[in-house]
């Protein structure tokens, strides 16, 4: 009796699968090294003595509409209520970050008064809040 001999297939390696994998690194790769890019200008800061006030966790959010007018959580403040709030903020709370959300169509004048009633009350630690 003869026996015939079955030829084994040859073993393939499947290309295209392993190539996508190394495109999908390459891709992710060359992404984040995008995001760690510093576009700043190099400065170096001056040493000081002094410690680093550490800020409170909450930062308290002032909203400017398109006509001028000033909110706090939902009111309405006057400059002048403002300017007492903001005095005991400084009293009690420390030293918090003042974010203030101001509408596109709202004036430069308005947000450097809401600007420049934080600093005289001793609050300099201000942000803008933007879209992406």
């Amino acid at each position: 009796m003869k026996f015939v001999q079955r030829r084994k297939p040859d073993p393939v390696i499947n290309v295209i699968n392993m190539v996508d994998v190394f495109l999908t690194l390459l891709i992710f790769f060359m992404m984040t090294t995008t995001f760690t890019s510093n576009y700043g200008l190099k400065i170096h800061l001056p040493k000081s003595g002094i410690k680093s006030v550490t800020a409170s966790k909450k930062p308290i959010t002032i909203y400017i509409t398109k006509g001028g007018r000033i909110f706090y959580k939902k009111k309405q403040l006057s400059l002048k209520q403002l300017s007492l709030f903001l005095k005991n903020v400084k009293i009690n709370g420390g030293n918090p970050t003042i974010i203030i959300k101001a509408d596109k169509r709202s004036t430069a004048a308005d947000i450097v008064s809401v600007m420049g009633l934080s600093v005289e009350h001793g609050l300099y630690k201000i942000a803008i809040a933007t879209k992406k």
